[in-house]
């Protein structure tokens, strides 16, 4: 078996991967320049960056990840809500190992990541970016 960047290119799950581990650097340097560069709140800072980087993120994910030939308004509402889900679950994990069961907070920390990523692989390729069967439609 011989990997080809032109195979992993074709791959939807390594482009799932390559545009959410680039909107991860890109959020850093939106987040820097709202708070440092504007002067915003560290609150402000990441909602807005946070916000721009899921809608962007999405419309990248919608067309050449998952192929659709234009973004829909349901498919980005699903994709927030998918977002805000994990997001939580990140959340609530990190307090739990940490808080509840005494875990170090970095160590809780990559715990809720590997689940909360997992949590988003399956929220965008089994709900939000599903294949619907011919029996139903969009």
């Amino acid at each position: 078996m011989t990997l080809s960047l032109r195979r992993l290119a074709q791959n939807t799950v390594a482009r799932w991967w390559l545009v959410g581990l680039l909107f991860m650097v890109i959020n850093i340097v939106i987040l820097d320049w709202l708070k440092m560069g504007l002067g915003l709140s560290l609150t402000w800072a990441t909602v807005l960056s946070a916000e721009f980087c899921t809608l962007t993120r999405y419309a990248v994910n919608d067309t050449w990840v998952f192929g659709n030939p234009r973004p829909t308004w349901k498919r980005c509402w699903d994709y927030h809500l998918a977002n805000f889900s994990s997001f939580f679950l990140w959340s609530f994990i990190i307090v739990v190992l940490g808080n509840k069961l005494g875990w170090d907070h970095r160590l809780a920390a990559v715990a809720a990541t590997v689940v909360s990523v997992g949590w988003s692989m399956v929220t965008n390729f089994l709900w939000v970016w599903r294949r619907p069967s011919s029996s139903q439609g969009e």
